[in-house]
């Protein structure tokens, strides 16, 4: 496998098909080898630098969704291996927050009527509403 140094132009003769099978091989290292713990972890096990993912990602943009599996996959581990007391579960946490996982937000929501409800809205939604108020701003 190529590693790209400064102004090395090899990444630019890449074609979609060979990033695909080295951005699958890094998903199915992480997925497979418990001691890959982190991004870093799971690029390094196909000897890319992560300079070199984030070329191939702003160059093929279909393959982020890989990272963000290669990301969760790596969270399920640690998140299982907390649980079931293999890892520190406070480093556990502290790893799954490094990475990405958020806890649960709630927001309080004043109805038509002037009731008040509490809303319960995943990571992703919540950062969606953020984003879109942070558009409007």
């Amino acid at each position: 496998m190529p590693v790209f140094g400064k102004g090395n132009k090899a990444a630019e003769k890449w074609t979609e098909e060979e990033a695909r099978k080295l951005v699958e091989k890094m998903r199915d290292n992480a997925k497979n080898d418990i001691s890959i713990l982190s991004l870093q972890d799971a690029i390094l096990s196909v000897d890319l630098y992560s300079t070199s993912l984030n070329y191939i990602i702003d160059k093929f943009p279909v393959f982020e969704t890989i990272k963000k599996d290669i990301n969760d996959i790596i969270i399920a581990r640690i998140n299982k291996g907390a649980l079931k007391g293999d890892y520190n579960p406070t480093a556990g946490i502290w790893r799954m927050k490094q990475l990405g996982e958020r806890d649960e937000r709630t927001v309080d929501n004043k109805s038509s009527d002037g009731s008040m409800k509490t809303v319960r809205l995943s990571a992703e939604a919540a950062k969606a509403i953020s984003d879109k108020i942070d558009d409007e701003v």
